[in-house]
C-alpha cells in the first residue's frame, strides 16, 4: 500500500486553540510527515492532488458555518507565500500548489484565487529552525505585504501546509486585515 492509499487511516486533527485556523490531520503521524514532504520538497503532485481533494471538502464543511453565521461570502483563497529567494531555491510553494489544485477542484463554485494579493517581503530562517514560540513570533513580524485593491472588504481564507504554533497565520492574518480584509480564516494540511 503506497502512502497515497494510507492517507485515509490519518487520524484528524484536534481542535487548534485559535479556533479560526484549523488543520485536517495531526503532523505527528508518520505518513502526514511523509506526505508533506512528499509536496514540500518532492512536489508529488499524485500526493499533492490527493491530500487537496481532502483539504477541499474540510473547508466546504467548515464555511457552511461562518457562511450562514458570520457573513463570510465570496472569500479568497491566499496560499501562505515564500519569499522570492526561497522560491528560487525550491521552484515552487507548495502552498500555493495545494491552493491552485483546491481552486481547480472547486472550479469557482465557492472561493476565487489569489497567489499574488499577499507576499512575503522579509527573508526570514524556517519556523520549524527556531527553538521556541517568542523567537518564532520575532521572526515574522512585518515579514508580509497585502495588495490592498486585491484584500478590501473581502473575507480571506488562507491556505498552508502545517500550523505549528500559529504564528505564520497570524502575522499573515494581521497584515490582511490591515489592508482591509472583512475576517480571514486559515486551514492547513496539519498541525
Amino acid at each position: 500500500m503506497n502512502s497515497a492509499d494510507m492517507i485515509d487511516s490519518i487520524p484528524e486533527a484536534y481542535e487548534i486553540k485559535n479556533s479560526k485556523y484549523k488543520a485536517l490531520f495531526l503532523y505527528k503521524n508518520r505518513i502526514m510527515r511523509k506526505a508533506i514532504w512528499m509536496i514540500k520538497y518532492e512536489k508529488n503532485y499524485g500526493m499533492t492532488k490527493k491530500l487537496s481533494g481532502l483539504m477541499h471538502e474540510f473547508i466546504l464543511e467548515n464555511l457552511s458555518d461562518e457562511t450562514a453565521f458570520a457573513n463570510f461570502d465570496n472569500p479568497l483563497l491566499i496560499p501562505i507565500p515564500m519569499h522570492n529567494n526561497n522560491l528560487k531555491k525550491r521552484g515552487y510553494n507548495q502552498s500555493e500548489l495545494l491552493a491552485k489544485e483546491i481552486f481547480k477542484i472547486d472550479g469557482g463554485k465557492n472561493f476565487n484565487i489569489s497567489c499574488d494579493a499577499l507576499i512575503k517581503i522579509k527573508e526570514t530562517p524556517h519556523q520549524s529552525d527556531l527553538k521556541n514560540r517568542n523567537e518564532r513570533l520575532k521572526n515574522l513580524k512585518d515579514c508580509f505585504s497585502a495588495d490592498e485593491k486585491k484584500i478590501k472588504n473581502r473575507n480571506i481564507i488562507l491556505i498552508d501546509d502545517v500550523i505549528t504554533t500559529g504564528t505564520t497565520m497570524n502575522e499573515a492574518s494581521k497584515t490582511l486585515k490591515d489592508a482591509g480584509a472583512k475576517k480571514v480564516i486559515g486551514f492547513s494540511l496539519a498541525h
